[in-house]
């Protein structure tokens, strides 16, 4: 249960307490995935995934140029009839080629056909390592998975038991997966077909991986390597027509074909392009409108582009042309009056790989004030992103926002994806401007004014959270790794950060909420120093997330050594040393030293109390735990006075559904029960539950710790058949959310053994 209380105030200056009001609100995922794991990280990490359902097509089947063979070959496949020297031919296959080659449009629509031919189809997406795997938690939890499965199993093990034991055609698309190691472990590659990537078993189960990694020592032997080249000069003509049936005849649109090198994405973008200028009433005279005359200003315009990583057969001039279609498109968006395209284009590739809830984010107000939106308005941020996805640079998603009441929309339902290449370019054209810093500094300061709106603590706002926390960490990655010096900009950048972790650890995802705040500590402690306010306040939540995922040692070693660098760095009196001693008190408590933790609070209760007075969260958190020390140890009339106490004190400033305030309500009638009144301890239990159950859900770890409580309370009354259909549930739940060997999920199984 949450007893320590929000972190206090850090000091005066204005970024440390903006931190603190970061923490008083209250994962970039660094979990080992690759070790065994327990039911409770299983659990956490699958609630982070991104969907594993298939996306829609991009392009309608019958404007899919010149894939063709490529398609009956998989065909093939996927029905077992490809054969290579009388031996069925692996079930697995790699789609490598360029980025914009049309990877991932091929996979789209290998999986809409099978799903047409009833094989069961799920979609990976690999754009990031940490939401892949969370992917395939997420795949084992669907295929029947349970989360006690993973204590002492690796999880892949236990996500191919279920794949290989399916008796129905199924097949697994695993895309944009560019790094082959990721599907792998530090110590095994893919190459032995023993972490997440193996071939299948059962006949009609097949697995396209989809990359920009071509070279077959990265990937194994028992797998197809297959080559998604650019298109013939034929075939991308076609795509143009299509886009652009206008813009002039065939042989002009072979030469530019020519001309982009067949690259399906610059295809794309110079068709679309061709066709938003034959729709435009009034276009710019230079602006090219027909295949030729944009062929004659892309190669004038055509010049050196670097990049660092290219993939095997991927030449230098693949990439020229690619930047310079979308250099282009945008150009022409400002020839339209689009002046804030390019500038959002360049925002936004500084965001995650997930997607973006632009409407939020991209905020006309906060923008004006960066001086690279002087003009901005939601009218003229509308239109551009508009304009932006009508050239296929970005795309807007707008299928969450669909309600019978247009009053209701929400605004964060407004999502846009950007292709991983655009993203990557665009970030990269930024550094080689010397840019990145610049933009990377205004989303950090964006995110900050989102992030400060929404409180860590609502349930009601963890969806949000969900949906910004990546682009949190992502732009505290940039601020980090391009422009460290500004100190400024990596203290609004870590605030974010923190509120994401915090949401995590609130939300009862300890492991990812771990993770989270090891990744923080490292960044404050690196470039702030281990005794700055930022570095020791995470490390007492890094502390708090790892005691609450079952490690008391661990955090109590984390507790004492913040509090050794805080008292050097800070003074013994810093509102950052109480809120550490505080739960180093819980810490101690809950490891069974009640007698040593019962000296530590009183000692703190009365420094508390002198440094930031009585109604303070900490010191009637102080008070609270100190309280549990006196039930603790049977002195039950004075715990209930300090209950009631704290619970008045509290209850001025928090609501009815605040965890806190329920804590507090969940601990006065545990002290009842031990007092005989088991009359009074149900009903303040059975209030308790309905609120927990309903605000957070019947998973959350406070509501099972409350739901076990009330067993007890039936069991104590000699309702025994009740006490233990509520114990079977709550070993169930507890199993599943926190793992079998957590200590909370023992004592319900010891007790129900009784």
């Amino acid at each position: 249960m949450e007893q320590d209380g929000p972190p206090s105030r850090t000091s005066a200056d204005q970024n440390a307490h903006a931190w603190d009001q970061a923490q008083q609100a209250a994962q970039r995922s660094g979990i080992q995935y690759n070790v065994f794991v327990n039911a409770a990280q299983a659990r956490s990490v699958a609630v982070a995934a991104p969907s594993i359902a298939v996306p829609q097509l991009r392009i309608a089947s019958h404007l899919l140029r010149g894939r063709d063979d490529l398609l009956e070959d998989l065909h093939d496949l996927l029905a077992g009839t490809s054969r290579v020297g009388g031996d069925l031919f692996t079930r697995v296959t790699v789609l490598y080629g360029m980025g914009g080659v049309g990877k991932t449009t091929l996979a789209l629509e290998i999986a809409h056909r099978a799903i047409s031919n009833h094989t069961k189809v799920w979609w990976i997406p690999a754009d990031e390592a940490d939401g892949m795997r969370a992917a395939f938690y997420a795949l084992a939890f669907s295929l029947g998975a349970r989360a006690e499965d993973f204590d002492r199993a690796h999880p892949a093990d236990v996500l191919w038991k279920h794949l290989n034991s399916l008796n129905y055609p199924w097949l697994l698309v695993i895309d944009n997966a560019d790094d082959p190691g990721a599907l792998g472990s530090s110590q095994r590659g893919v190459q032995e077909g023993t972490e997440w990537l193996r071939p299948p078993q059962a006949a009609q189960s097949n697995i396209i991986v989809s990359s920009r990694n071509g070279r077959p020592e990265r990937w194994a032997s028992w797998l197809r390597m297959c080559h998604v080249p650019p298109l013939n000069v034929s075939s991308g003509a076609q795509v143009l027509m299509d886009l652009a049936p206008g813009a002039g005849i065939r042989d002009e649109a072979a030469a530019l074909s020519a001309a982009l090198g067949g690259v399906p994405l610059a295809l794309e973008l110079a068709g679309r392009y061709l066709a938003s200028v034959a729709t435009d009433p009034f276009p710019r005279k230079d602006s090219p409108r027909s295949f030729s005359a944009y062929r004659n200003t892309f190669d004038r315009r055509l010049g050196p582009f670097e990049m660092s990583a290219q993939t095997p057969g991927e030449s230098p001039n693949d990439r020229r042309a690619l930047t310079t279609t979308w250099e282009m498109s945008l150009d022409l968006l400002e020839s339209q009056g689009h002046n804030a395209a390019r500038p959002l284009l360049r925002l936004l590739s500084c965001c995650g790989l997930s997607p973006i809830p632009y409407r939020v984010i991209v905020e006309p107000q906060v923008l004006r004030r960066t001086g690279l939106f002087p003009d901005a308005t939601p009218e003229r941020i509308g239109t551009s992103l508009r304009a932006l996805a009508g050239l296929g640079l970005v795309t807007l998603d707008l299928t969450d926002v669909i309600q019978e009441n247009a009053a209701a929309v929400d605004e964060w339902g407004y999502r846009l994806t950007m292709h991983p290449l655009v993203r990557a370019v665009t970030r990269r054209n930024l550094q080689s401007e010397g840019r990145l810093g610049e933009y990377s500094a205004i989303l950090a300061q964006t995110l900050n004014e989102v992030s400060e709106a929404l409180d860590p603590a609502d349930a009601s706002e963890w969806p949000r959270w969900s949906s910004l926390a990546p682009h949190c960490f992502a732009a505290l990655d940039l601020v980090t790794q391009h422009d460290p010096s500004d100190i400024e900009t990596v203290r609004i950048a870590l605030i974010s950060a923190e509120r994401a972790a915090w949401y995590r650890y609130m939300a009862g995802q300890y492991v990812q909420a771990s993770a989270d705040y090891r990744l923080i500590l490292d960044v404050a402690e690196r470039l702030l120093g281990s005794g700055s306010p930022e570095a020791l306040s995470t490390s007492n939540n890094f502390a708090r997330a790892v005691r609450e995922g079952g490690d008391n040692r661990a955090a109590e070693q984390m507790l004492r050594s913040t509090l050794t660098i805080g008292r050097s760095s800070l003074g013994p009196r810093h509102p950052i040393l109480l809120s550490t001693r505080l739960n180093l008190g819980r810490t101690l408590r809950e490891a069974g030293q009640v007698s040593t933790a019962e000296t530590e609070l009183r000692d703190l209760l009365l420094l508390a109390t002198d440094v930031l007075g009585a109604q303070h969260p900490d010191t009637i958190a102080t008070a609270l735990n100190l309280a549990v020390c006196l039930r603790q140890q049977e002195r039950f009339g004075d715990a209930e006075t300090a209950y009631r106490k704290a619970l008045h004190d509290w209850r001025k400033g928090h609501s009815e559904v605040d965890l806190t305030t329920l804590d507090i309500r969940f601990e006065l009638a545990e002290t009842l029960q031990q007092q005989g009144d088991l009359d009074g301890a149900e009903r303040e239990l059975r209030e308790v539950l309905a609120v927990a159950t309903e605000t957070y859900g019947e998973t959350h770890p406070n509501t099972l710790t409350i739901r076990h409580g009330l067993a007890t309370v039936l069991r104590a009354s000699g309702r025994t058949a009740a006490a233990d259909s509520e114990l079977r549930e709550v070993v169930r739940l507890k199993r599943g959310r926190l793992g079998a060997e957590h200590p909370l999920s023992k004592a319900a199984e010891a007790e129900l053994g009784q």
